[in-house]
């Protein structure tokens, strides 16, 4: 058994901040830390790659029960750190809060006397506020304890200042939980560009990242003296690369890069039935539709609930040497699908 940390809250509270300013005590301390994150695609990871922490996603099937979210856990790590987003709010972070008896509520400084009232506005601008009030409701049942980031000056309780300097670690309390996912590892040289699932570093450690430098990737694609190819996300959707890696085994998180038929899913309709969404994610097989057509959510309804996030393409496809992945298709399920051999 290893303990778990779980930080959740809204958006812009300083929650991969705080996470890695706490893997970095834990480091400084002896331990070894896994971060984990709800899936949430490019954003953030890069955060967490540059920082040099291990970085996991879980995918949405991890929130059925516990079992579920073991096996997709790394096994090894002395303590874990895991991240949910929009966990009051969401049926997706719902499911993953569920989990747990204990978490950590991440609150800016300026929000922390009026934290609950935040919320509920917050709730109040939303379609579906009963549902979201439930979520809410549901979440202050557990034991909750604050961590209070962007402060000015130490305070008597857990708290991130502006110079990320982390107070009172000792009072955090954690979840229990035993972790079971193990990861192949490879010999084979990769290179890689933009933003793609940590796991990736894990498996290949002698994996190259031009982080964000994609006339670099291209050069080094031309000299072919590598393995595989990732080609990550990046915020750019007009990018195009002139050139293909030749034969290698390459996996690109952004189709449009080479297929000119992708576009972004736009203009999905709201309004849909949140808590029927989250009873599904926990009773439902996993690939069961979550949504409508055309309807907030309906982007999971593929076989793995991943959120996909371009028209014109299948969820995961090959063409030729090239693994076209719609959105954030963990190695894990490229592996199983017999499309990345390591």
């Amino acid at each position: 058994m290893a303990d778990v940390y779980v930080l959740a809250s809204l958006c812009d509270q300083g929650k991969s901040t705080t996470a890695c300013v706490l893997e970095r005590y834990f480091k400084k301390i002896g331990k070894s830390v896994a971060c984990l994150q709800s899936i949430k695609g490019q954003d953030d990871v890069a955060y967490y790659l540059e920082h040099g922490c291990n970085h996991y996603s879980l995918p949405l099937e991890a929130s059925k029960d516990l079992n579920s979210l073991e096996q997709w856990m790394p096994k090894g790590f002395d303590c874990y750190i895991i991240e949910i987003s929009m966990a009051f709010i969401a049926p997706m972070g719902a499911a993953f809060l569920d989990l747990f008896r204990n978490y950590h509520e991440v609150v800016s400084f300026d929000l922390k006397e009026n934290w609950d009232n935040h919320v509920r506005n917050y709730l109040n601008a939303q379609a579906g506020v009963l549902e979201k009030q439930a979520f809410f409701e549901a979440a202050r049942k557990k034991n909750v304890q604050q961590i209070i980031t962007k402060i000015p000056q130490p305070l008597d309780e857990p708290s991130v200042d502006t110079n990320f300097v982390l107070h009172h670690p000792e009072k955090l309390v954690p979840d229990r939980i035993e972790p079971r996912m193990i990861l192949p590892h490879s010999n084979k040289k990769v290179i890689a560009v933009g933003a793609f699932p940590g796991e990736y570093r894990m498996i290949f450690p002698d994996l190259t990242w031009y982080l964000y430098d994609y006339s670099r990737f291209v050069k080094r694609i031309r000299d072919g003296l590598f393995d595989i190819a990732i080609i990550g996300e990046c915020l750019n959707r007009d990018l195009k690369i002139p050139d293909k890696p030749d034969k290698v085994t390459t996996i690109c998180y952004q189709p449009s890069i080479y297929l000119d038929n992708c576009s972004a899913i736009t203009n999905l309709k709201r309004g849909m039935d949140k808590m029927a969404i989250y009873r599904a994610i926990k009773e439902k097989p996993v690939g069961t539709p979550l949504a409508e057509k055309g309807w907030l959510y309906s982007t999971y309804n593929n076989r793995f609930w991943v959120n996909q996030k371009y028209t014109g393409t299948d969820i995961v496809h090959q063409e030729d040497n090239i693994v076209y992945c719609n959105r954030w298709i963990l190695p894990q399920y490229l592996m199983k699908e017999g499309l990345l051999v390591v």
